[in-house]
Formats: C-alpha cells, structure tokens, sequence
C-alpha cells in the first residue's frame, strides 16, 4: 500500500510541474519599446502591473533605447524576423516606414469610439495619405527661455521682435538651428505660408512670404545676430551655447531644464520662462510621439490593446503630471487651441527636409536670393512628391 501511495505522489507532481510550465509558456509576450524613459521606470512598470493583472494570458516585456540609437535600432527590428511588437516613435519617421509596407494601418483595427477619444490633429500627424500608422501618445510644445542676466526685460513673443533686441545685448540673440531637420517648414507654418496642396503632390511655399522670411533671417545672420552655426548645427549645440552663456534666448522643450540645471546651475539660476516664439499668427507649433505595430507583429491586436490602455486618458494624465507634456486625448482636452496643425506627413520627409535645409544655407550664405531658392525647392520637391 505505502509503495502504491508513493508511486502516486511521483506520478502527480511531475505532472502538476509541467501544467505550471505549460501555463507560464502559454502566455503571449508582447515587447514594447520606448525612446529614453529609464528615469520613468516607476510609471511604465506599474502600468505594466496593472495590466498584467487583467490579463493573466498576456506578458508585457518592455526595452527602452536611448534616444540616439532609436531610429537605427527600430529601423533594424521592423526588417529583421524578431521584430517588436509595439514601438514609441516619432511620425516623421513612422511614415517613412509605413511607407515601406512596414507598418499596420490602425485605423481598422480600432472602434469609432476609440478614434474619437483621440485628438483629430494628433491623429493627422501620425497618417499619411489616409493610411493610420500610428496610435496618438504624449504631445509637447517648446518654450522660451531666456536669460535674464543678459536681457532682464519682458521676454519677446515673436521672431521679428529679436531684431530690436539683438543690438541691445553683447550676446547672440539665440541660436535657431535653422537646417534641423526642416525646421524652415516649421516657421513657415507660423506664418500660416502652405507647404502641400491638399492631394500632397504638389509644393506651395514658393510665396511672398516664405521670401520674406527668408529675408529675415538672412539679415539676422548678416548681422550676427545669431551665431555662423545656426546653418550648420543642431538644438544640442544650441542648448550649449545658451548654457555656456553665449547666447540670450533658447526655444526648447521643458525637460531640458533639467539638463541646464545640472550642467549649468549658474544659468538656470536666471532662467526666465515665457510662450514659444511665433511668427505673423500668433501661434505656437507642437510634435507628438506615438506607437506603431509592426505588420510581422507576432500579436498585433494584443500589440494594439496594450497601447490603448497606455495610452489612455487616466494614464496619460498621470505622466504629465511626472513631466511636461500634453496628453493627446480628448477627454483631457489638454491640447491648446493656439497649437497650430502639424505640417502635413509626407513620404520621404527626409529628403524633402535636406532639401529645405539645403534652401535656407543657400539664401543665408548668399549663393541664391530668397525667391530662386524657393522656386528650386519647389521644383525639388514636386518631382519627389510624384513618386
């Protein structure tokens, strides 16, 4: 009898070992990345708990990538076998990708309802040409900083006012990086000058305006009023001539005051604040982050539930209050009617970006008047956006 009970104990747990570890392997793993959020590992995670908590089938694996291996590295993953299944990008980049059939289309894979819960420009900058390649997450809006050792006065609320300032100060009014990244198109935006008709094959900002922009700055440089680097490096260099003193004003986001506090203390000591810089309509600009599933998603409707729920309108609200953004739904209706629409996502951005910042190097080094250069960008542009 004792031999008979033993064997029957030998018999049942083995066997109860393997029904745990059939359960354990039986649950789907859903990896996500994010773009520089390890000091917000406290906030992911306990969104990660809680809805592994309501989703016993479900393991949320979560990778975050600092920020300048995040376009490589995604890049990387949607073209190898293992790929993500949901990644945090930015859409400039989203609809370079989606536009390589890389990306699933979210807008039918979601209900009305939960379109709705989403701001319409939010969703206008993560599509392209009717094709939704991104779900909406945090938006952000720059300021102006400025400081106040070097110009202790009410702070400027547009471009064209630095021109009456930067005679006033021994410094560089600021440094605007103007071939970042396109960030020419961002100022037109400002001065309500088009960028694309309405079908996206074909560019506008060929206008009196963008000339008279253009004009402008060309004058700020003439003048040196900001510095030679302004057509040839980017917001980093920017953020440290302004935390080196050299200049008087900076456009960035608020979470680089933390990057001045700890390597400039003396600076952000006198750090003023006041509402980004606009141009002839009075209205400041913003960028979004999203996500978007890969279509060799493993899980791509987990990928998608997942992201709902981080997304949504409580948890959205809890990390604003961790940090300054605007949270991208409507419930919260957080996003300001100053904002203005975001440029219009376009195939190819990159190269239609480098030809913008090739255009105003150009008109500021004086190798083309304002009005050639913008007829040959133009012309650059259409015979891409044929394609």
């Amino acid at each position: 009898m004792r031999i008979l009970i033993l064997l029957l104990i030998i018999l049942v747990f083995p066997l109860s070992g393997c029904e745990s570890k059939k359960s354990q392997s039986s649950k789907k793993e859903i990896e996500f990345w994010t773009i520089q959020l390890t000091g917000f590992s406290d906030y992911i995670n306990s969104i990660i708990d809680e809805y592994e908590a309501k989703h016993p089938d479900i393991k949320i694996k979560w990778v975050d990538v600092p920020f300048a291996e995040a376009e490589k590295r995604a890049l990387a993953a949607v073209l190898s076998r293992d790929v993500p299944d949901l990644i945090n990008m930015n859409p400039d980049f989203g609809a370079t990708l989606a536009s390589k059939g890389a990306l699933l289309n979210i807008k039918p894979m979601i209900t009305q309802q939960e379109y709705k819960n989403y701001l319409e420009p939010a969703w206008h900058a993560s599509s392209i040409d009717g094709f939704v390649f991104g779900i909406p997450w945090y938006i952000t809006s720059a300021k102006t900083f400025y400081n106040k050792k070097i110009w202790p006065n009410e702070p400027p609320k547009s471009y064209y006012e630095l021109r009456y300032i930067a005679p006033k100060i021994n410094k560089y009014v600021l440094m605007p990086s103007l071939t970042e990244n396109g960030q020419m198109l961002k100022i037109f935006n400002k001065y309500d000058i088009p960028i694309v008709n309405k079908a996206g094959n074909k560019a506008l900002f060929n206008t009196k305006k963008a000339e008279e922009v253009l004009s402008f700055w060309k004058y700020m440089y003439d003048k040196s009023y900001i510095p030679r680097e302004s057509i040839t490096e980017g917001h980093r260099e920017s953020l440290e001539k302004f935390m080196a003193g050299e200049t008087a004003f900076i456009v960035a986001g608020e979470n680089f005051l933390n990057i001045i506090k700890e390597n400039s203390p003396e600076i952000y000591n006198n750090i003023g604040m006041s509402e980004q810089l606009t141009g002839s309509n009075g209205k400041a600009d913003f960028s979004i982050m999203n996500f978007v599933i890969p279509k060799k998603s493993r899980y791509p409707q987990e990928a998608l539930e997942f992201a709902l729920f981080l997304t949504n309108p409580e948890n959205q609200l809890k990390f604003s209050k961790l940090v300054a953004i605007l949270p991208s739904t409507t419930k919260e209706n957080q996003l300001k009617t100053s904002l203005l629409r975001p440029i219009p996502v376009l195939k190819n951005s990159k190269d239609l970006y480098e030809i913008i910042d090739y255009m105003t190097q150009e008109v500021l080094l004086g190798h083309k008047t304002p009005h050639q250069a913008l007829d040959k960008a133009v012309e650059e542009w259409d015979k891409i956006l044929a394609e």
